[in-house]
C-alpha cells in the first residue's frame, strides 16, 4: 500500500513519540494513563525489555501506535504476543492501519518470540473494537476471565508469609 505511511519498531528516542500516542490513546477511551515516558523508556528499552512497540508515521506525524508483551501458553504450545495497546489516529481509521499494525507485530516481534497468537483485551463497552477484531478473526475467550492484582492485594502477595 503506498499511502506514505511507514511502521518500524520503536527506538529510545521515540519514547516521546510513542508516549504522547499512547496518551492519546488513553484519552480517546477515557482512561487514566498512569504509565509516563520514563515508564516506556525503562520497560521497553532495557534487557530484557518488557515490551516492544511500533509507530505508524507519515511525513513526521504520527498516525498509530501499537504496544505488545510476550506471552507463553502451554495450552497453546508456543509464544504469542499480548497487544496491550493499539492506537490508530481518527484521520487515519478505516484504512486499515491497525490491521497492518498488527500484521507487522507479528513481522517485527524479536525472533526468539516465535509467535504462534496473539492475544488482546477489549472493553465491553467498545463496540467498534470489538467489530474491528472480530473481523480479523479474534474469538473471545469464553472459558477464561481476565482478573488483575494489583495495589495492596499486590503488595500483600510480594510480603513473604
Amino acid at each position: 500500500m503506498d499511502d506514505g505511511i511507514t511502521i518500524a519498531r520503536a527506538k529510545r528516542e521515540d519514547t516521546a513519540r510513542l508516549h504522547a500516542a499512547l496518551s492519546r490513546l488513553s484519552a480517546d477511551l477515557g482512561d487514566d494513563h498512569a504509565a509516563g515516558a520514563d515508564d516506556l523508556l525503562r520497560h521497553g528499552f532495557s534487557e530484557p525489555p518488557a515490551y516492544f512497540a511500533l509507530l505508524a508515521t507519515r511525513k513526521g506525524e504520527t498516525l498509530g501506535a501499537l504496544l505488545a508483551s510476550p506471552v507463553f501458553s502451554t495450552t497453546r504450545g508456543g509464544a504469542g504476543l499480548y497487544v496491550s495497546d493499539l492506537w490508530v489516529a481518527e484521520e487515519a481509521r478505516g484504512a486499515g492501519l491497525g490491521r497492518r499494525l498488527l500484521s507487522a507485530a507479528l513481522d517485527l516481534a524479536p525472533d526468539s518470540w516465535t509467535v504462534t497468537f496473539l492475544k488482546l483485551a477489549v472493553y465491553h463497552d467498545n463496540p467498534d473494537a470489538h467489530r474491528f477484531y472480530e473481523r480479523l478473526g479474534f474469538l473471545p475467550r469464553r472459558d477464561e476471565t481476565v482478573l488483575d492484582l494489583l495495589g495492596p492485594a499486590l503488595a500483600n502477595l510480594r510480603k513473604r508469609p
